[in-house]
């Protein structure tokens, strides 16, 4: 579980000016005595607390990524989440989602639905959808999101209306019936979702009571989403009516565009420069496409051993045939994981290979003389520990204890006789070829404008060992014994200043690296998964120049056939994307590579049988993967889903175990029709307990856990959005306990001193676009008065997520005096963070207020294409008037003067409206006092 930072200010500080404005008036006006509760027991710490808590789990699922990763029951998909995160930063969520069907344009609906519901307070829904999956729409919005809709229809269409209940499914042959959709236009909805929306038909010659319907009501609600996998048929003019109604002035007035485009068109003529402006609102993924992603380059380098090197290594292969083959006469797995290993090693360096094969030598003699061994787990996963494991000391010793008492004394000294001259082989090499070829290619790739490389290899000792004989580089190092903080200051360093990143395998899963665009695989891992997500590092979504990937290989090795195997059979570098995870998964769970590797470097089968056995395995999986992607999902995708909901994860100040505490706080203080009983705990597979609950009221099992309610659709899902999840929140948001002062002295607490929590809010036109909580740090008074700074972290979590009966904190009482000096300290801090936010611009700023240049831009170009129109035909009027000037043509052309005049107005009011949207006010209220001691 991610640490749960209570106080945050984590912002991209940007230093040009923004339409944003604090309220001059600095009067003292809210910090009244009677606002401020002082704190004097455990049970209102408790509810003050839970107060700050219930806040930042609002705010945190309002504006902190998407909320829904973990706030619905549904295995998202890349092209949703995608789609999800367009919709909700774009000006406003107005957009036709046409993917190919199958891909779930339902949950893409359901995902936005819900984000809108967090950002922007949205609460009235209308959702029109062919009368056949209105039921299919009511249950998995109930299941997957928590959300409650009504279907209406003639019999219950009054009742459901008199009662005010606004989330609403209904079919499209009901709606476009003006009998009811005129009372529908007289409220307020914030979105509307029409489902198989190329059913709204229009065209030059017919409008459609559907259509009729959809236009009047798009024009009164802020957001539209138009659902369709195939939005027309061919006919320009129904493309532009459908996104019409979702942008008026996007494809600009209508003669404009039949001249611009439907004439263009009939004449043979390449429109292809109106898919630029279509994409900006349609969002369409095809099973089979490939988008956003750079080339990718793949090289071999290859280079031969010197004398010395290769005497080793083929002394080194013979020792592994003859164990490889002895481990398998006498069905000692052990002893074949050690050689895999060993193997791997041979093809990583001398380095680590000696290490290694000292540490076997000394295991053996340590055997001889002494009977002890190590305890390991039985569950140990042999397959995972060669693959995952980067030290090759522990993964040599934990082998080596299985296979204890295996071989007879004299077997045991002539193994280590052998392994005695193999060392001494080994250190006798002085000079690495592989390494200088590394400096070479590296120093040939930096003069030709290469800045940043990755290099991969498995094991720690040839990491370090890199490390070592690349000093004259700026490198910096990543493996898993690194904790969460040095592993980010590695990756930090390296993005700003380094030059080399030397990784293990614990960097080939969930890091961001595409800042570089070289990939050096100085060993190969046996496993073609494996390789794509190394190369996924880099080459990924975001990526803006096209990545190098280079694989050293030794001529004449087994790394050699290894690179062959995965380059031209498995072809794993054959698209631009690479293949997918699921068919290389499959792959490896099928063909089993290190087993078929190890079978040919044994001599059990000869390379063309092993060419043969893994040719036959991959055609026959890619037709069955073929077929499946066909049905469930695209073969290929532009969104790196696996690594956004990692990050997304690591980034997150909330979790479901937070909701959890806070629900279970509320029901054990407070009378509530709500009742949890534990019904019992399991452990997930990562050994994180979860609890699961019974409700009695509804003899139902409920969850918190997102990943456990997917799988089981029994246990009700209890998130924000749930009834009882939102009754506690509730509760706590509203307390009369909020505006706390708090005094406390806690052991727990490593942090002392007065910390201010702010609660700042962001509006423009009375609209809230954004709260946040920050705290400010009150040090003591320097010559210049206060000294205050923003912190990033007040360490109260663990009085919160422990039981706050274990803990050792006291209170103290506060005087009459201290209140006011509080109150007086967190007036200046105030003024202080009003003046700090005026300096500081967060990110979210900017980018809004990118949006709204976009939004005058294309406002200006559709009312100046109508305005020219309208220039074009009142010059044609003059002339018309000048060559016969009667009443007639002169009606005619005042008319034309006043629509341009009408025109310049309605876009000056446009305008307008649009400036008061970027005007950005900031209010800075407190909301708690901590005085810790």
């Amino acid at each position: 579980m991610n640490s749960f930072d209570i106080f945050e200010f984590d912002r991209t500080i940007r230093k040009e000016s923004v339409s944003i404005s604090l309220p001059q008036d600095h009067q003292h006006d809210e910090i009244s005595e009677d606002k401020f509760y002082i704190v004097q027991n455990k049970k209102e710490l408790h509810q003050a607390m839970n107060s700050l808590i219930a806040h930042r789990i609002r705010l945190h699922y309002v504006y902190h990524k998407l909320s829904s990763l973990s706030n619905s029951r549904t295995r998202l998909l890349p092209h949703q989440i995608e789609a999800t995160h367009r919709v909700i930063h774009a000006y406003k969520p107005r957009f036709l989602l046409a993917d190919e069907v199958g891909l779930g344009k339902t949950i893409e609906a359901g995902l936005i639905l819900k984000e809108l519901i967090f950002r922007k307070n949205y609460k009235n829904f209308l959702i029109v959808v062919p009368a056949p999956l209105q039921i299919q729409w009511q249950q998995e919005l109930k299941n997957k999101f928590n959300e409650d809709f009504v279907i209406i229809n003639s019999k219950n269409f009054r009742d459901i209306l008199s009662k005010k209940i606004y989330k609403i499914i209904t079919s499209i042959d009901f709606i476009k019936n003006p009998k009811y959709y005129e009372t529908l236009l007289k409220i307020k909805w914030d979105l509307i979702i029409f489902d198989e929306a190329h059913r709204l038909r229009r065209d030059y010659n017919k409008i459609t009571q559907a259509y009729s319907f959809a236009e009047k009501i798009s024009k009164t609600t802020e957001g539209i989403l138009l659902l369709s996998a195939t939005p027309f048929r061919g006919k320009l003019e129904e493309l532009y009516y459908l996104i019409k109604l979702i942008d008026p002035h996007l494809l600009g007035p209508e003669h404009s565009f039949f001249q611009e485009y439907i004439i263009s068109s009939r004449q043979g003529e390449n429109i292809s420069h109106l898919r630029s402006k279509i994409e900006k609102i349609l969002i369409r993924r095809r099973k089979t496409e490939v988008g956003g992603f750079t080339k990718r380059i793949v090289k071999t380098v290859k280079l031969d051993l010197s004398q010395e090197e290769r005497l080793f290594y083929d002394e080194v292969t013979e020792y592994v045939k003859k164990e490889y083959n002895l481990s398998k006469e006498q069905q000692n797995r052990a002893i074949g994981f050690i050689m895999i290993v060993f193997q791997k090693l041979l093809d990583s360096s001398t380095k680590a290979l000696v290490k290694a094969l000292e540490k076997r030598r000394f295991l053996l003699e340590t055997r001889i003389y002494q009977n002890h061994r190590k305890q390991i787990e039985e569950d140990w996963d042999w397959e995972e520990q060669i693959e995952y494991n980067e030290n090759e000391d522990e993964l040599v010793e934990n082998l080596s204890y299985f296979d204890q008492n295996s071989y007879s004394l004299q077997n045991l000294r002539k193994e280590i006789l052998t392994l005695s001259r193999l060392i001494s082989i080994g250190k006798k090499i002085k000079f690495d070829t592989k390494v200088q070829k590394l400096k070479e290619t590296i120093d040939f790739l930096k003069k030709n404008g290469y800045k940043k490389f990755v290099i991969f290899t498995q094991f720690r000792t040839t990491q370090e060992y890199l490390l070592e004989m690349l000093s004259s580089y700026r490198c910096n190092i990543f493996h898993g014994s690194l904790n969460q903080q040095q592993k980010e200051k590695e990756i930090q360093e390296f993005k700003e200043k380094g030059e080399i990143l030397i990784s293990t395998e614990a960097g080939g899963e969930g890091r961001n690296l595409q800042f570089a665009n070289v990939l050096i695989n100085y060993d190969l891992p046996w496993s073609p998964l494996k390789m794509e997500q190394r190369i996924g590092r880099i080459h990924r979504f975001g990526q803006k120049s096209d990545v190098l990937i280079l694989n050293f290989s030794t001529r004449n090795t087994v790394a050699e056939k290894v690179l062959h195997i995965l380059e031209n059979k498995i072809r794993i570098f054959e698209e631009s994307i690479g293949p997918s995870d699921i068919l290389l998964g499959t792959i490896e769970e099928e063909i089993n590579l290190p087993q078929l590797v190890m079978d040919f470097v044994s001599g059990k089968i000869h390379q063309k049988e092993l060419e043969e056995k893994i040719e036959s395995q991959i055609e026959t999986i890619k037709k069955s993967y073929q077929l499946l992607s066909e049905l469930i999902s695209p073969k290929v995708m532009d969104f790196n889903f696996a690594d956004y909901y990692k990050i997304t994860n690591q980034e997150r100040e909330v979790d479901n175990l937070h909701i959890e505490k806070l629900t279970n706080h509320y029901l054990s203080e407070n009378p509530s029709s709500w009742k949890l009983e534990k019904f019992q705990t399991i452990k997930k597979p990562n050994k994180q307990k979860v609890h699961i609950y019974k409700i009695p009221s509804q003899e139902k099992l409920a969850i918190f856990d997102a990943e456990i309610a997917l799988e089981n659709e029994q246990f009700e899902f209890l998130a924000v959005g749930h009834p009882l999840v939102d009754e506690a929140l509730n509760f706590y948001l509203n307390h009369p306990h909020k505006h706390a002062i708090i005094k406390l002295q806690a052991e727990t607490l490593q942090k002392k001193g007065i910390f201010i929590v702010f609660l700042i809010t962001y509006k423009n036109k009375d609209v809230v676009l954004r709260k946040e909580l920050l705290s400010v740090v009150s040090s003591s008074k320097t010559k210049k008065g206060d000294h205050f700074s923003l912190q990033k972290k007040l360490e109260l979590e663990d009085l919160f997520l422990k039981d706050f009966a274990k803990k050792s904190y006291s209170f103290h009482p506060i005087t009459k005096s201290e209140k006011e000096k509080l109150i007086g300290i967190s007036i200046r801090a105030k003024e202080w963070l009003q003046k700090t936010l005026q300096e500081e611009n967060p990110t979210w700023i900017e980018e809004f207020k990118d949006l709204y240049k976009k939004e005058q831009y294309k406002i200006e170009i559709s009312y100046g294409k109508k305005i020219r129109s309208l220039e074009e035909k009142k010059d044609i009027e003059k002339l018309r008037y000048k060559l016969n000037p009667t009443s007639e043509r002169k009606a005619v052309l005042t008319r034309t003067e006043n629509a341009i005049l009408q025109t310049k107005l309605e876009l000056q009011q446009k305008l307008n409206e649009l400036n008061q949207s970027n005007y950005i006010q900031t209010q800075v209220e407190i909301f708690q006092i901590y005085w810790i001691l």
